[in-house]
């Protein structure tokens, strides 16, 4: 806006050939442009300018154009031209000064009035006129290019406060955003560490229960035929006749101690398995003895179908299992039932299976097997359990990379199957 008024202005006083205004005019476009960074075209002006004030014999403003000049050869870092400027900025000021500390300046001008005056009877009215317009534009245009050095200074001070506010802002919504985060991890810390003690709670209830119940009738049993034999009210002769029944209460005791030490290890996280390679055929040749008095007892037929062969697990977690699983099949069989023991070997793994011709299982028991340790019913002849070996024959076997599952169908038996590793069997993970 204000460069447009400028030339405005050139291109008026021009036409009526007033080199003056002209020169003004050039100065001051010359010192906007530089202002803008127009440095090409400041240039071109300002040496314009500087003819026309040697023309016209204006030192005034020769003297401004050598400072304009000054700042536009240092702006371009011709340091060497501006030192030039500066020189010849201070030799003419030095003579402007000097003149006008001379006695004769009212000399000259009183011989020069009469010229002057005879030009200015010469010089038309309307001319007169136009020069006034000239000015006023002039003036004018000075006024707008303060306002637009105003208003530019008004919106870059109000830009200034709002990118501070705006910054301001954003960092309060940082900062609440991320104590807002810092408190709901906390929440959900808080949480998890409840559902874990009442995890914890769950288990504690379930020990006592146990502990209190079942295990304590067991050792009842086992200590009150102890006493009877220590007092003499047993005659050898009537122990021997109890002593099956005494060797089923202490297996019975051993068995849900083991299932109650590994299921409260499981439940604390606390389980390591230690693998290696051993004989299957050996644990359940060992875990058939110990279960013969069961089976003579029921009047159980044992059909064992084993064969020697080398599964890599942790030995005493494959014993607790195979041995639930023959304690299960004896609880749910009647007697004159029949017990079969196999294993075999499918693509490069170990399966073995416990099937018995028992009583079965419901359909809508099955999925509830291996997920809940609070699942139990009665054995055939009312033998209890505590829901607990099943859920723990499961975590064993998978702590060894293994399956477990079963097929039954009511009334005709259940066949548990059991799938090992033959080697070691490295972690998804692992590289």
């Amino acid at each position: 806006m204000a460069s447009r008024y400028l030339v405005e202005s050139i291109n008026l006083n021009r036409r009526f050939d007033n080199q003056e205004e002209v020169l003004v005019s050039l100065n001051s476009l010359g010192e906007l442009n530089l202002h803008l960074k127009r440095l090409k075209t400041a240039e071109h002006q300002l040496i314009e300018a500087a003819n026309l004030s040697r023309i016209i014999n204006n030192d005034e403003q020769l003297l401004r154009n050598y400072q304009l000049m000054k700042v536009l050869d240092s702006t371009n870092g011709k340091f060497d031209n501006a030192f030039v400027w500066q020189s010849e900025y201070y030799h003419l000021k030095e003579k402007i000064d000097s003149e006008k500390t001379k006695n004769n300046a009212l000399k000259v001008i009183d011989s020069t009035g009469d010229l002057t005056s005879t030009r200015a009877s010469n010089i038309l009215p309307i001319t007169q006129n136009e020069n006034q317009v000239s000015k006023q534009k002039y003036d004018k245009f000075k006024l707008i290019f303060y306002a637009l050095l105003a208003a530019f200074a008004v919106v870059l001070t109000s830009f200034v406060l709002f990118y501070v506010k705006r910054n301001n802002r954003l960092k309060y919504t940082r900062e609440l955003e991320a104590k807002n985060k810092k408190i709901e991890l906390q929440n959900e810390a808080i949480l998890e560490q409840s559902k874990n003690l009442e995890n914890i709670n769950k288990v504690k209830d379930k020990l006592f229960s146990i502990v209190s119940h079942d295990l304590k009738d067991s050792l009842t049993s086992t200590k009150g035929f102890i006493d009877l034999l220590k007092d003499g009210q047993l005659t050898q002769e009537e122990f021997q006749s109890y002593l099956p029944e005494l060797s089923e209460s202490a297996n019975n005791a051993s068995l849900l101690l083991f299932n109650l030490l590994n299921w409260s290890k499981s439940q604390m996280q606390s389980l390591d398995p230690k693998p290696s390679l051993f004989d299957i055929k050996e644990v359940f040749t060992e875990k058939t003895k110990l279960m013969d008095q069961k089976f003579e007892s029921k009047g159980i037929r044992l059909v064992d179908n084993t064969l020697r062969d080398f599964v890599y697990a942790d030995r005493s977690m494959i014993e607790i299992v195979i041995q639930n699983l023959l304690a299960n099949a004896v609880k749910f069989t009647n007697r004159g039932d029949t017990i079969s023991i196999t294993n075999q070997i499918s693509n490069g793994r170990a399966i073995l299976s416990v099937a018995d011709t028992g009583v079965g299982i419901n359909k809508e028991d099955l999925d509830k097997l291996f997920v809940s340790n609070t699942f139990t019913t009665r054995g055939t002849e009312k033998e209890k359990g505590t829901g607990l070996g099943l859920t723990i024959c499961r975590e064993l076997v998978e702590l060894n990379k293994g399956n477990i599952w079963v097929e039954s169908d009511k009334n005709i038996g259940s066949t548990f199957y059991v799938e090992l590793p033959k080697s070691k069997v490295e972690n998804p993970g692992d590289t």
